[in-house]
């Protein structure tokens, strides 16, 4: 059985393309849902995942975004470069999180700032950034700057790890 985030979201990297030094590797995914939502978050590469981390703070608009509807409307219009977020770390040092696709801002995990650790211990999961309807939905590595799961651990040195394969998925073609 694959994980959850196997199973129903395709992950993309987020990799900035304006940091020409390979040792700042500010890198953040999109998973992107089969409903064509999109959850943003921070790479296992991300350097805050190693430092302490004391603030996140979202900005004004992000937080008070509302949505309404099944359409979805009011949502905060976003650019790729747009910064979701500030997050400061212990020794003084800040990251800027942005939501490194154009979309319509759904939701911003409004839990991170009440537990900003939540972020390194799981940040694959429950320590996202934010939700967002992206603009480009069925052709959505046109987004610049994004590049596929493989790539990204092939580019960053990372070993795949995927989820247990048990016999009902081995028969299963979703791979």
């Amino acid at each position: 059985m694959r994980t959850l985030i196997e199973r129903y979201y395709s992950s993309y990297y987020f990799i900035d393309t304006t940091i020409t030094d390979p040792n700042l590797t500010e890198d953040q995914y999109v998973n992107q849902h089969t409903n064509e939502l999109a959850v943003v978050g921070v790479a296992p590469s991300h350097p805050v995942l190693q430092q302490e981390i004391t603030k996140i703070e979202f900005k004004e608009r992000a937080i008070n975004n509302e949505v309404s509807g099944t359409k979805k409307t009011g949502g905060f219009k976003l650019q790729s470069n747009t910064i979701l977020c500030v997050i400061t770390c212990s020794n003084g040092k800040e990251y800027f999180l942005r939501s490194c696709i154009k979309g319509k801002l759904l939701e911003i995990n409004k839990e991170l700032i009440k537990n900003p650790s939540l972020l390194k211990t799981n940040h694959a999961t429950s320590g996202f950034l934010a939700i967002i309807e992206p603009k480009i939905k069925d052709k959505f590595m046109e987004n610049p700057g994004l590049i596929q799961f493989e790539e990204y651990h092939k580019l960053r040195n990372i070993p795949i790890q995927k989820g247990p394969v048990f016999l009902k998925d081995e028969t299963n073609d979703e791979d």
